[in-house]
């Protein structure tokens, strides 16, 4: 019982974080000179929320392992110049790989 209230406590936050950054769009708040971070930064938080939730079910001991390691790395830099969706399956391609 206590997971399903964890997931949907995670669905809603990050369902407001999106919310959040959609009406501070709407609103005008986000342009401007030196705005960018704040848009940055509410674009990054889900994927932030996620990643945790993520690295928590991969190292429950606290130690992450070598694969999981090179996913992160991976992912990490082909971010940098794709989207979300690649970098995740490069990085998950990457771990894979490493024996």
């Amino acid at each position: 019982m206590s997971v399903v209230v964890f997931v949907v406590g995670l669905a809603v936050t990050t369902y407001l974080l999106r919310l959040a950054g959609v009406g501070a769009a709407a609103s005008g708040r986000l342009g401007g000179p030196g705005r960018g971070v704040l848009t940055a930064a509410l674009s990054a938080l889900p994927v932030a929320l996620l990643a945790a939730v993520v690295a928590v079910q991969a190292a429950p001991g606290g130690r992450p392992s070598v694969r999981l390691a090179v996913a992160a790395l991976v992912a990490g830099l082909c971010a940098r110049r794709t989207g979300f969706l690649p970098a995740v399956l490069l990085g998950t391609l990457a771990g894979a790989l490493v024996p």
